[in-house]
């Protein structure tokens, strides 16, 4: 006889989220696994159940279907269906006797992440949250994503996933898609001066996959690494994770001191510096630093990883050409992105390594598999070859260059009383700097809670120095920018932030 099911137990809502057959199913698992229904126990049939619980046969076939492909139930001709003999979860099962008896244990897991674990979790981000996707005033490091072409990606990215003879719905090549490469390594070399060919793009999840490629392959617990202070967040994490030593060197306005970063540790395994654009300052790495720094990691065998942060908008003169390009001796690793180009939610970065690390970086990303999924390669590496990257940058580097001096001329006068820019060419944001005795972490708290996104320029610094707001300009309309700064200026004041002298 089919054992009675506990129907009382079994509450099925048309309402809820889930279909009735799963919470079936729900029901019925639970029962089994409680022990309620216990194993070898016969289960009334799916007509008989269905009109029990005033459901649709299918209903209950669809939940007993998942029960027995899963092992919980199976069925045998003219026996119905039982409860299995062995259940899958019962490696999971205590004795049930002994379960009455055990004492309770808490429900905590006492298991530890690796020290490696616990540095990266430390590094979370402590700026104020953002709508996604939308830009806030002064919200940092968000382009002007309605201005992208999306009709024109929709179309590239559609001609490469409708077929799936392309090639591009099998296993990616690990490094990235050959075309994509040839079109990162054309445009590295045209625009940035880097010296390369297509064998040495790797092609990476954005710039914090290529940070974290980097660090496993070049760092052991304990390397010293030289940052940037104050400095990228990214980076720093990345660093931690791998368990390296970080050496913080002063940034002023001619980029990276070297000189003070040979006097803490003449010895660093790795460098990482933003020469184009520092990030958070703005400053470019002037020439005799770049030789200095190049020289430097020749005589020390420190590896330079170059991130060439924002470098395709600066406004005054020419873009400066890349520190790799100045390379002689095979030290940098060059580090790009089209999150600030395109869009952020693309995800793709990209690596130019030295000829000696190229099988070891290919070999190390295929075994992660972090690299992006192919059609969108594809659709990027046309999107760059037939032209519209470069006309999207030259219309950008227009439109942003006009929101920076709108930005400019507010901190010129509205804001002067408490805000200073700092130097700076490019960029899709800037610095400014407060009177030495603000607290920038309470006026950016301010301003968070009267809807304008700034981060204190404390968040990224490792030492002590002066305080100031971060704070970008390339996703706010121009309408909005001037309105902004007299609302940032307001809140200023409300919070009795310090004035300059």
């Amino acid at each position: 006889m089919p054992m009675p099911l506990p129907l009382g137990t079994i509450a099925l809502d048309n309402e809820a989220p889930s279909p009735l057959y799963r919470q079936l199913y729900d029901a019925l698992r639970d029962a089994i696994l409680d022990g309620r229904l216990h194993p070898g126990a016969r289960l009334p049939s799916s007509r008989t159940l269905a009109g029990d619980l005033g459901v649709g046969r299918n209903t209950v076939l669809a939940a007993y279907d998942q029960l027995t492909a899963e092992g919980y139930l199976e069925g045998q001709v003219g026996a119905g269906t039982q409860v299995a003999a062995i259940l899958p979860d019962s490696l999971l099962q205590l004795d049930r006797q002994a379960r009455v008896t055990l004492p309770k244990i808490a429900a905590s897991n006492t298991r530890k992440l690796s020290k490696r674990g616990e540095a990266l979790s430390g590094t979370r981000r402590l700026a104020p949250t953002y709508i996604r996707g939308r830009g806030q005033p002064f919200q940092h490091g968000l382009p002007a994503i309605d201005q992208f072409p999306a009709l024109l990606w929709g179309r590239l990215l559609a001609r490469h996933s409708r077929d799936p003879r392309n090639g591009l719905f099998g296993y990616e090549v690990g490094m990235g898609l050959p075309a994509l490469r040839e079109a990162i390594a054309a445009y590295a070399g045209a625009a940035r001066g880097v010296v390369c060919t297509a064998d040495q793009v790797i092609v990476t999840v954005g710039a914090q996959g290529a940070l974290d490629l980097t660090a496993r392959m070049l760092l052991d617990p304990g390397d010293p690494v030289w940052v940037e202070d104050p400095g990228y967040l990214g980076a720093r994490g990345a660093f931690l994770g791998a368990g390296a030593e970080l050496v913080p060197v002063p940034v002023d306005g001619e980029g990276l001191d070297v000189e003070a970063g040979i006097a803490r540790h003449e010895t660093p395994k790795l460098i990482y510096v933003t020469p184009s654009h520092q990030f958070p300052l703005g400053a470019t790495l002037s020439l005799p630093r770049r030789l200095a720094l190049l020289d430097h990691a020749r005589r020390s065998g420190a590896w330079i990883l170059e991130d060439d942060y924002d470098s395709e908008y600066r406004y005054q003169g020419r873009p400066i050409a890349s520190l790799q390009g100045l390379d002689r001796a095979d030290t940098v690793i060059y580090m790009g992105t089209f999150a600030k180009t395109l869009f952020p939610a693309l995800k793709i970065g990209y690596l130019i390594v030295p000829q000696n690390l190229v099988d070891a970086f290919a070999t190390a990303i295929r075994i992660t598999g972090h690299v992006p999924p192919a059609a969108v390669q594809a659709a990027l590496a046309d999107f760059i070859g037939e032209g519209h990257f470069g006309g999207h940058v030259r219309r950008m580097r227009a439109l942003y260059a006009e929101r920076r001096n709108i930005l400019l001329r507010s901190l010129e006068n509205e804001l002067s009383p408490w805000l200073r820019a700092a130097p700076g060419e490019g960029g899709l944001q800037l610095s400014a700097f407060l009177a030495e005795t603000a607290d920038d972490r309470a006026m950016a708290k301010a301003a968070s809670e009267g809807g304008i996104h700034v981060s204190p320029l404390s968040l990224y610094r490792l030492e002590e120095g002066r305080p100031g707001l971060y704070m970008g300009y390339a996703s706010v309309p121009e309408a909005d920018l001037a309105k902004s700064a007299q609302r940032l200026a307001a809140v200023l004041k409300a919070a009795g932030c310090p004035r300059h002298i």
